[in-house]
């Protein structure tokens, strides 16, 4: 069953579990009525890890912030 939000595949977001951007690949399963998505986080060159988190962690990274 799947769960209506405003997660895309393939965008990129930025994990509050982790403090990391990460990129949105698939939704794998609802939970207590939370979507969870499987996402992938790059850990160095040529490495990454696929990890399965609640769609509420994830935020869309904002492009452009002013620096203060």
């Amino acid at each position: 069953m799947k769960v209506t939000t405003s997660i895309k595949h393939g965008a990129e977001y930025l994990c509050t579990k982790f403090g990391d951007v990460v990129t949105a690949v698939q939704q794998v399963a609802v939970v207590k009525g939370l979507p969870m998505w499987e996402v992938e986080r790059k850990i160095g060159p040529g490495i990454s890890r696929r990890l399965i988190v609640s769609a509420r962690s994830l935020m869309p990274v904002q492009s452009g912030v002013a620096s203060t």
